[in-house]
């Protein structure tokens, strides 16, 4: 076999040698060189809420398969009446990409369900693709390098010689990239590519668009961290930053920042989210009515700590109205996080895992929050402190404790009518109101002095959710650059593949400046369909829907630990957590609060909190033990190593007789483990 090959590659040589000499005085017509014109085609991979036949080819099988061959069969029909309104928008879509890049785009649709097999599918044939494509590479470096150690007086260029390749090897001519050789300092005899044209029915010259290649892959819809970070971890998607300063340049006007940025990876972006409103505003409702019948300063107040003597007054005079509609825990939440971290330890491997306990319980370490619009990531540091060492932490913890013995909350789970004090979350509206009336809303009737105690929050959902990528493989990054950028920038593109056409699948009501579908059979979700900011709002939303929504993702903030896995940065350690730690800190703390519950009143708190000889802040001065009742006797807890962010186990374990530093075997420090993470990813806040 070895042989033949041998002698086939000897023979094309010496055809190559005639070849090259031919062309070298005659232009060849393009039509041998490339069939592809200067028109473009790619394909867009969608999920829609509907099932589609893409091609003539589904179609039939969904007539064998699903309707028993029956055309006459009413599920048929249905389905040639939604190919033909998918087909329809299609073409309006594909009218504009058209006009503007001369970029046809072939959309595929899909279901939920069938999007996902189909990708996986599609991947693995991209896998083969890839393998195909390295074949070809190396084939044609050994063509050209054993062509030139056969006929070195030659001296032809690469370029050249890769041409010839190609044409002799077609089963390689999809892999074919002449642009490497562009910079070669050679009089460039490649024939250009002429656009080709037909007539059509009308007797006018029509573009040729190529037609797609079999399992071709350009713009793709990717959903959730885990598909996202799978398809940059394996290359499949390709970095798009070059295209972000030209091309996409556009985007950064009309995508929301925290979007944009949040979905990064290494400081590269590799997909365009979706603009998308982001979460909720978390409002602190104060009665107008009654606030100022007790003559209280409404600017005086940020927080509910601030509303002690409002709440006073409530409890004395008004029986019928209950203070506060929110428990203790409600009320704390919006002041400190606590670290919880479950560990688990596999039956089989023996090895650890870890995760965080985002319940938000008690624990003796955790962060304050402080100004609630810098409690974002690269704004806040969620240190591991030891809370009862901290002045601020004791005051706001007392100060709540206070409201409980004082009877100001509600019971949990209880519904709450009548309160002088209530939480809600919204969206922008009732932030836009107060800003118009002075720092009133109005909700249900009732107005209310509103205060933002938190801010819409970037998750993994919003970030993630619902964006475009560009597969690696695609040989049309530039042209699916356009199209990306053109959707999120062009309102009538946008508006066409989320509704389908003005007119005929939908009407803007000339009274209510509202939407109203004509046509159910093109349905498509409105978060996967591009920027929402330039759609019009959905049926029964308001017409500054979106321009609202635009004001609050402006206010958002990412989820200060969005990213951050223990078991992911301790793969970098390959080490675990000091799980002794863990342990006894989650013990400690459970006594803690046992002793706090255990509080006949205020007064007894006040004590156990402060005193710095008996009570919880004995710790205060000097070496912070902490000491585990019922464990050995009383375990002593260094919180020391839990919150050090520095903490180096090397050196952790004290010194030796010659004052050489001893390992801290016993495991990493949750602190050193979240701060290196900030650390690597650029997210310590400034100062800190």
């Amino acid at each position: 076999m070895k042989k033949k090959l041998l002698c086939l590659f000897l023979v094309l040589i010496m055809v190559l040698s005639v070849a090259l000499t031919a062309c070298s005085n005659e232009d060849e017509e393009a039509a041998d060189v490339d069939e592809e014109t200067g028109a473009q085609t790619i394909t867009m991979r969608l999920v829609t809420e509907k099932k589609v036949c893409n091609t003539d080819e589904e179609l039939a099988d969904y007539l064998e398969n699903e309707c028993g061959g029956d055309k006459e069969s009413q599920k048929y029909l249905d389905m040639l009446a939604v190919k033909a309104d998918y087909d329809r928008v299609e073409a309006a879509f594909t009218k504009i990409t058209k006009s503007k890049y001369k970029v046809n785009v072939d959309l595929l649709f899909y279901t939920e369900e069938e999007y996902s097999d189909m990708l996986k599918v599609t991947m693995e044939q991209y896998a083969v693709e890839s393998k195909n494509a390295e074949l070809a590479a190396r084939a044609l470096s050994k063509y050209i390098s054993d062509y030139k150690a056969a006929y070195p007086e030659a001296n032809y260029p690469d370029k050249r010689l890769a041409i010839e390749f190609y044409k002799f090897f077609p089963e390689y001519e999809k892999y074919m990239d002449l642009s490497v050789y562009d910079d070669e300092d050679e009089e460039d005899d490649t024939p250009v590519f002429e656009e080709q044209y037909q007539e059509n029915e009308l007797g006018i010259q029509e573009l040729v668009y190529p037609a797609t290649e079999d399992s071709q892959l350009d713009i793709i819809y990717i959903s959730g961290r885990e598909m996202y970070n799978e398809y940059v971890e394996n290359e499949w998607i390709a970095a798009l930053d070059e295209y972000m300063s030209t091309t996409g340049k556009k985007l950064g006007d009309y995508i929301t920042g925290a979007l944009l940025n949040g979905v990064k990876v290494d400081g590269s972006t590799y997909a365009i989210p979706n603009n998308i409103k982001i979460g909720e505003y978390t409002y602190m409702l104060v009665n107008k009515e009654l606030f100022d019948k007790y003559y209280h300063n409404k600017d005086a107040v940020s927080n509910v700590l601030d509303l002690k003597y409002f709440l006073d007054d409530i409890k004395t005079n008004e029986t019928d109205i209950a203070p506060l509609a929110a428990t203790f825990k409600d009320c704390i939440d919006q002041f400190v996080w606590y670290w919880n971290i479950d560990s688990t330890r596999d039956s089989v491997t023996k090895e650890y895992s870890y995760a965080i306990n985002y319940s938000n319980n008690f624990s003796l370490v955790g962060a304050l929050y402080g100004d609630p619009q810098t409690a974002g990531r690269g704004l806040i540091e969620l240190g591991c402190n030891n809370l009862f060492l901290n002045e601020e932490y004791r005051n706001i913890f007392l100060g709540l404790k206070e409201y409980e013995f004082n009877g100001y909350y509600a019971e949990e789970g209880a519904d709450v009518e009548n309160a002088a004090v209530s939480f809600v979350t919204g969206d922008y509206s009732i932030k836009a109101q107060t800003l118009e009336n002075d720092g009133v809303c109005t909700v249900d009737g009732t107005e209310y002095y509103a205060y933002v105690i938190k801010y819409p929050e970037a998750d993994e959902a919003s970030l993630y959710g619902n964006m475009y990528a560009i597969s690696a493989n695609s040989k049309h990054t530039l042209a699916c650059m356009q199209v990306l950028t053109l959707l999120n920038t062009n309102s009538e593109l946008r508006n066409i593949l989320q509704y389908g056409i003005l007119g005929e699948d939908y009407i803007i009501n000339d009274d209510t400046k509202q939407l109203e579908r004509l046509n159910t059979n093109y349905l498509m979700k409105i978060e996967r369909t591009g920027n929402c900011f330039i759609a019009h709002p959905e049926e029964g939303n308001s017409v500054d829907y979106w321009e609202n929504a635009k004001k609050q993702n402006n206010d958002a903030l990412i989820n200060p630990l969005l990213g951050f896995d223990f078991n992911e940065q301790l793969k970098e350690y390959d080490a675990n957590l000091d799980n002794n730690l863990l342990k006894y800190t989650a013990e400690l703390s459970r006594q803690t609060l046992e002793k706090i519950e255990a509080c006949g009143d205020y007064e007894e708190l006040v004590e156990l909190v402060n005193d710095k000889t008996t009570g919880l802040c004995k710790t205060l001065e000097g070496n912070p033990l902490m000491y585990i009742e019922g464990i050995a006797d009383a375990f002593p807890l260094n919180l020391i190593k839990y919150t050090n962010k520095l903490y180096d186990t090397a050196s952790g374990g004290g010194t030796d007789s010659d004052g050489e530093p001893i390992a801290d075997k016993s495991g990493e420090s949750p602190y050193a483990v979240y701060y290196s993470w900030m650390q690597t990813y650029g997210f310590v806040p400034a100062g800190k």
